[in-house]
């Protein structure tokens, strides 16, 4: 004779594997769209690929021509959408190439004086 019971089974018994956990799915909404021009530490880069991660965040591959390192992995908040005008975009990058043009002959000037 089998007798009908509610039974609560013991969770912390079974294996990890079996316990059945609710799962979070996250939804991407993307900021950036793919070949978007965008800017990251005062320069214009192209997104060449996007991924969510397991958290909400977004990741984008970034891509930018003559650079040393042309590609960069970037989280999206670090990013921002670049000005639609071409002229505008370049002249954060020009300005960061000046100064960086201005602290190098600065250096050879010093170091010319140095051995003088």
């Amino acid at each position: 004779m089998n007798m009908h019971i509610p039974f609560a089974a013991d969770r912390t018994l079974l294996p990890r594997a079996l316990i059945k956990r609710p799962r979070r799915t996250y939804t991407a909404r993307y900021t950036f769209n793919i070949g978007q021009l965008v800017t990251f530490a005062g320069t214009t880069w192209t997104v060449v690929d996007r991924h969510p991660t397991t958290n909400g965040h977004q990741i984008y591959s970034l891509f930018r021509p003559g650079d040393i390192r042309p590609f960069r992995v970037v989280l999206g908040r670090a990013l921002a959408a670049a000005p639609s005008d071409p002229a505008e975009a370049d002249l954060a990058g020009l300005c960061k190439q000046r100064r960086e043009d201005r602290i190098r002959s600065l250096l050879a000037s010093q170091r010319g004086s140095a051995g003088a």
